[in-house]
């Protein structure tokens, strides 16, 4: 048996990764605890800490912890789970690592490439294992995408377009996995006091959406990046200093990435998810997030080509379950989890903001 913890309840997918774990045969949930970060508390609606926090207590963990620290000294865990701000992540991966206790870190690594730096220093240093947890990775049609480009369907891939947004991770109908109920409604003045809208605690929509972006290039397109030029606006939300909309165009080698990002609109009213113009026609998801997602072809002369099936293994449900299947069979973790690749979306995404607060092109710091 897998015995496993939760650190932090401000990011409100842990209600998604405790369900995930209740539900995994190979682990034990044994304890959580919240890492304290400074955020002003505000009442506990709905995807709020305080909320997230009596939802995990309530449904999957009744051992709740005040102290991760002692929760890591008393537990032993073999894994913790890590959704806390971003800006905590180094200090409680530090704390895990010099225990001997792996990771899984939730999306994206960190706030920046130096302090992803940190984070593998102590991977390194104490030799735990370190995985970080992209929802994206579970979806199947995400996988029949990447078969279809890496098959050449139609042609080489040439131009990654990916759009993606809502109204804000605590915004107007906001609504995440693992609950069924939307967001609450909330006041500016409560928002504003979030983690999500405060640059210092790592919020915003570069490190919410932009990352995704970021994955998607280098699980598509390479390693090569050479620059990045992006803009990043506040457009709607002037009780943060976060920004709320961005987009970015990353430059490789023949190839490029046009990415976007919005808290502005949501996804159910503009076209997301990514798309891949090739030498021969278009890749793209279709339906939407929401909407039965799906993946379809077209030649260049709009004839629609078949996208072939694929099985996707049972091991790349959730995290959980990627995890008890390594630790059982020995087996790698997928790729776009590890610990490396991670350090290589973190660079776009680097670069990325780097390009964001200077006006110009940035390059991608190379890490190898």
């Amino acid at each position: 048996m897998i015995k496993a913890v939760i650190i932090g309840f401000a990011h409100m997918h842990v209600n998604e990764v405790a369900l995930y774990i209740s539900e995994q045969a190979d682990f034990e949930l044994a304890a959580a605890a919240d890492a304290p970060s400074g955020v002003e508390c505000i009442p506990d609606l709905r995807y709020t800490p305080r909320w997230n926090m009596e939802n995990v207590r309530d449904n999957y963990c009744g051992n709740i912890y005040e102290d991760y620290r002692k929760m890591l000294d008393e537990v032993k865990p073999d894994i913790a789970f890590i959704l806390t701000e971003n800006c905590m992540k180094p200090e409680v991966v530090e704390e895990c690592a010099k225990r001997g206790v792996n990771v899984s870190i939730e999306k994206p690594i960190a706030v920046n490439l130096d302090e992803a730096k940190r984070i593998h220093a102590a991977v390194t240093k104490y030799g735990i294992e370190a995985v970080v947890n992209w929802p994206v990775v579970w979806r199947p049609y995400i996988h029949k995408m990447k078969a279809a480009l890496d098959a050449r369907l139609v042609g080489d891939p040439l131009k990654l377009r990916y759009i993606n947004g809502h109204t804000g991770p605590l915004g107007k109908g906001a609504k995440h996995r693992g609950v069924t109920e939307n967001a609450e409604e909330m006041s500016d003045e409560q928002r504003s006091k979030t983690w999500w809208h405060q640059n210092k605690f790592g919020g915003g929509v570069y490190l919410d959406i932009c990352c995704y972006g970021c994955l998607f290039s280098e699980w598509f397109m390479g390693s090569d990046a050479e620059s990045i030029m992006s803009l990043g606006e506040n457009l709607n939300t002037p009780f943060g200093d976060t920004d709320d909309n961005f987009a970015a165009i990353i430059k490789y080698d023949g190839r490029m990435s046009v990415i976007e990002g919005t808290w502005t609109t949501p996804r159910a009213v503009i076209p997301s998810g990514p798309m891949v113009m090739c030498s021969g026609g278009v890749i793209t998801c279709t339906g939407g997030a929401e909407n039965s997602p799906d993946v379809a072809a077209y030649d260049i002369y709009g004839n629609e080509v078949e996208v072939p099936e694929i099985e996707v293994d049972e091991k790349y449900k959730n995290m959980p379950c990627q995890w008890a299947h390594h630790v059982k069979t020995g087996e790698p973790i997928h790729e776009m989890l590890t610990l490396d690749k991670n350090m290589e979306v973190m660079a776009l995404l680097d670069a990325a903001m780097k390009s964001s607060d200077s006006g110009k092109a940035e390059p991608v710091q190379r890490l190898k």
